[in-house]
Parts: structure tokens; sequence; C-alpha cells
């Protein structure tokens, strides 16, 4: 009922191998796919006997990933919205990617939000488009991952409803919750309809069934519990109702608001960050409930004892009771690979893994 799985980040596959980032690797599926395939060779390389992965931080599953996967659209979900409203994407050899702009900066208005219908009829949607049809039908080897989706599960991919509203409008989205919440709400129930709209058009044109979805809230945390109760909780729940299993993602220390996420519609994995009680997750959620948590970055740096991070496992698995549970991390340039591997080695010494990639 224990698992541990890591990838590697951009920044990481930079400094060690060479590897760059440019607008052609995100834009062009082939040729993203010819050079993942490249990294994929490299990274099993040096880590031969472990769980580690080329792939987007904590949102593929590597046991639904396959050699010929060619990933349309793999950028970042309120990257791939906010360029449909009027961001830019900005591209870099050595790390991931970002957008420029904050295109619902000023917004003051709910009517100033675009249609659904005139965001899927956007040139970008529409170049993703014809990159599915076109390898779909000139390279009957590949498997087409259509925007939204990271391995074939079927698992939609998006950014929480804060998390993309911050990404939209900038950090007044913070103010706007207390001065009008009206528009509050309005601009989180949009976010809502667009993502749905977004992940089951690209389904559709992909034929790959939606049957899950991770939401990553990573801004959750900077709120209130009441707050995400009121402006989260309802809107991640219609995506349950509508898409299937919850996966809810939250980053760093989330105890304050474990009680509103626990009322989240057919939520069926919490994934959390370092800091976080997973005893009182147990308590609300039982002991079947399955918990992802990350270990703690300042651990994984240079310098640090390695009997710090056996301390933080020894930890986290007295508090999980027994449970399912998965690790996952994200190696960075300057993460010490010993006080990550040592996790993988104690896990195995204990019976808990074995040491054996899935690709």
């Amino acid at each position: 009922m224990i698992n541990i799985e890591a990838s590697v980040s951009k920044g990481w596959l930079h400094k060690n191998g060479g590897f760059n980032f440019d607008n052609r690797y995100y834009m062009d599926p082939v040729y993203r796919w010819e050079q993942d395939s490249t990294i994929n060779k490299f990274v099993k390389e040096k880590f031969p006997r472990y769980t580690i992965y080329n792939m987007e931080a904590n949102l593929l599953q590597a046991k639904h990933v396959k050699d010929n996967h060619v990933l349309v659209g793999a950028i970042q979900p309120n990257m791939i919205l906010a360029t449909i409203l009027g961001a830019e994407f900005s591209f870099f050899e050595d790390k991931d990617a970002d957008v420029a702009g904050k295109p619902l900066e000023f917004i003051a208005r709910k009517e100033e939000l675009p249609s659904i219908s005139a965001i899927l009829g956007h040139p970008l949607v529409k170049d993703l488009e014809n990159q599915i049809k076109d390898i779909s039908e000139t390279r009957p080897d590949m498997k087409v991952i259509p925007p939204f989706f990271w391995d074939e599960s079927g698992r939609a991919t998006i950014h929480g409803i804060i998390t993309t509203s911050l990404k939209l409008t900038g950090d007044n989205i913070m103010i706007t919750m207390m001065s009008d919440p009206d528009l509050a709400h309005a601009i989180h129930q949009w976010i809502v309809d667009a993502y749905i709209a977004l992940i089951q058009h690209f389904a559709d044109t992909g034929k790959l069934p939606v049957t899950s979805i991770h939401v990553g809230e990573c801004a959750g945390t900077m709120i209130s519990s009441e707050l995400y109760d009121e402006f989260i909780v309802p809107y991640i729940s219609q995506l349950g109702e509508k898409l299937g299993l919850v996966r809810i993602h939250t980053c760093g220390i989330s105890d304050h608001i474990m009680k509103p996420i626990s009322k989240i519609k057919n939520l069926n994995i919490i994934d959390t960050g370092s800091g976080t009680s997973i005893s009182k997750i147990r308590e609300l959620m039982g002991p079947d409930f399955t918990i992802h948590i990350a270990p703690p970055m300042e651990l994984l740096m240079s310098n640090v004892p390695q009997s710090q991070i056996l301390d933080w496992l020894n930890k986290t698995l007295d508090e999980n009771q027994g449970g399912p549970l998965q690790i996952a991390y994200h190696i960075e340039p300057d993460y010490e690979l010993g006080n990550c591997l040592v996790m993988h080695d104690e896990l195995e010494r204990r019976g808990l893994i074995e040491n054996k990639r899935l690709y």
C-alpha cells in the first residue's frame, strides 16, 4: 500500500544533461516526443534501479505511460487558459515555461468574461486540434495524449480554482473575494465552465475518455478555511460531479484547509505538501483513503544529513497507520541525490516497495 514515484525537473535536465526546452519543445509534439525519448533514456541510465522518471511534476502515472505516447499541447493548464485570454507564452531553455500578462487583471464586471464558445474557437485551440488530427492520420504508430492529459489513464489535469484566478487576475482576486464576492464567484464559475468545456473537447478530439480529474490547487494554502469553503469547494465539487473522481493537490502545510477539502464531492485522493499532518487526514478520511505526500524540499538539499529525511519518512509512515500512501517528489538542480535515493532504499529495506522501474 506504499508507493514512491519521482520525476526530474527541466532545470535538473538542463544542468545535468544539457537539454533545452524552447518554443519548439512545447509547440511541436513530434519533436517533443523525439527529445523526450532521448531524455527518458538518459534518466533511465542515471537511475537504473529507481522509480524516477522524466515527467511533469506529480502529474503523470508511470503505469499509464508508454514509449509511443506523443503529448499534444503538453502545457500547464492555467497557462493554456491565460493564453486563450490574451497572455503570451514565455519559454525558457533551462526551466519550466510560464506566461506573460494577467488577462483579467482589471476585470470589473462578469459581463467582461468571454463566452465558452469563443474559447473553443480560439486559434490556439484550433492549432492543437489540427496537431491531434494530423498526428493521428500520419503517425498510426503513435498514441496521441491530448491537452489537459498527461498519460493514457484518462485523468484530466487542471490548476485549481484560486490558483487559476491568481494566474488570470494577479493578486486582485484576493481583494475581490472581499470587496466584490459576486464577481469572484462569477470568475470562479467561468473558470470551471471553461476547463470542463476544454477537457471534454480535447477528450473527444483525442479519443481519450475522461476517467477522473487532478486539481492542482497550489495556492489554496494562502487563504483561510472559510474562504476555501466558500470560493473553492463548490467549484471543485462541480468538477467531481461532471468529470469523475477528484485528486486534489495542495502545496505546503495544509492542515487549516483539510476540513473544507474533505467536503469536496467525489474526492478520491488528497495530494498534499510536506508538513501537513497525515494523522489528521486519516482522522478525517479514514484508514482506506489514498494520500499522496511530498517530502520537505529543505531536507533534500545538499549538506543536510540523510538522517533528517529518514526521520521525516519514519514520522510519515507512523502517522499513515498502514493506509494507502504515495510519496512523490520532483528533483531540482540543487538537490542532493543521496537524500532522495535513501528514501527508496529505506522503503525497500523495510519490504514496503521493490526498486523497479516501470519504463
